[in-house]
């Protein structure tokens, strides 16, 4: 592969019956798109998380009674061996591996609950060591969106996207056990969905999906204090649901699911965000997107309910839509690999 080009992992909504993890190539200079390989066997694969140094992905099953899959990547064939799937207890919707290559961290949006995974040295599955029901008054409205490793730390952050509030644990590898820190209310019931960090100051980013705002929190060492710094609105849409967040090239970039946008803030040296510009998708429903992360002028976005993927290229410091497009069914997820 041209080290110019990127090539992506998009997970798909659909039964185990279809390809519903497809492995794509971008050019760089021209966009162009097309598939290498692709997938079946599994249902609803709406989340990937690539391990941090082998070569490993795993995809969420999102059904009832969900399962977690690993796969080796092939990148000489384009294709994805299944080493072995696990259950989840609940319907997944997230996943990441420590920092450390360790373990492995699913949330459950249905039966709301966090598993942890341990991983064999090449990244392979090795046992569940780890499962918690998350605490909540009415366990009905709770749903587990998000779980992730707060960077340089032992502790881990998790969504409650119906109960509106964020979970601190910490990881204790040596028991193998999440211990619980704090619950953080999320004012307005705002709905934290996801999450993402600044990657040099203590600052945490939540987009909330049932308000269309960013909410930016400030964190002391070992969390003894948390603290809003700022509330700030991503679009002026009545019916809008934020959906991903990310961190890149000293942006805070989210997805705007009704506005069929995406928002970019500028991250101020205080790391609070200040509000730079949408742009349209270029299909409907953006749930995902990523960027390639050598060359940062190209964002990669799955619309789910206009079933394609677009490039939006960053040309003179302003981003804009390119007229690229790839047709394919419910993208839910998109990766880089």
């Amino acid at each position: 592969m041209n080290n110019q080009d990127t090539e992506l992992l998009i997970g798909c909504y659909g039964e185990d019956g279809k390809a519903c993890i497809h492995w794509l190539k971008i050019h760089a200079g021209s966009s162009s798109m097309h598939r290498l390989g692709k997938k079946d066997g599994i249902s609803n694969p709406s989340f990937l998380a690539k391990h941090p140094t082998k070569e490993r992905v795993y995809a969420v099953s999102e059904v009832e009674d969900g399962e977690v899959v690993c796969y080796r990547l092939d990148y000489k064939n384009h294709q994805l061996e299944e080493r072995s799937r696990l259950r989840t207890h609940g319907g997944p919707c997230y996943a990441e591996a420590s920092a450390c290559g360790k373990y492995l961290f699913v949330s459950n949006y249905s039966n709301p609950s966090v598993v942890v995974y341990a991983l064999k040295e090449n990244g392979d599955f090795q046992e569940e060591v780890e499962r918690i029901d998350v605490p909540s008054e009415n366990a009905a409205d709770s749903h587990i969106h998000t779980v992730r490793q707060i960077p340089g730390t032992s502790f881990i952050a998790m969504t409650d996207i119906g109960g509106s509030k964020i979970y601190i644990y910490q990881w204790n590898a040596r028991q193998r056990s999440l211990l619980p820190v704090q619950a953080i209310p999320a004012p307005d019931n705002a709905g934290p969905r996801h999450i993402a960090f600044h990657p040099d100051q203590s600052i945490m980013y939540v987009v909330n999906e049932y308000q269309s705002s960013v909410f930016v929190y400030r964190y002391a060492e070992q969390f003894a204090c948390i603290q809003l710094i700022q509330q700030i609105n991503t679009v002026d849409v009545a019916k809008n649901y934020g959906a991903e967040i990310q961190y890149i090239g000293g942006k805070i970039i989210t997805s705007n699911r009704g506005a069929d946008s995406l928002t970019i803030f500028h991250v101020k040296e205080d790391g609070k965000l200040e509000n730079e510009t949408s742009i349209p998708t270029g299909g409907a429903w953006p749930r995902h997107f990523c960027s390639n992360q050598s060359i940062h002028h190209q964002l990669f976005v799955s619309n789910q309910k206009s079933n394609n993927i677009t490039v939006i290229k960053q040309i003179g410091g302003k981003y804009s839509i390119t007229n690229d497009t790839f047709s394919i069914s419910s993208p839910a997820c998109i990766i880089a690999i």
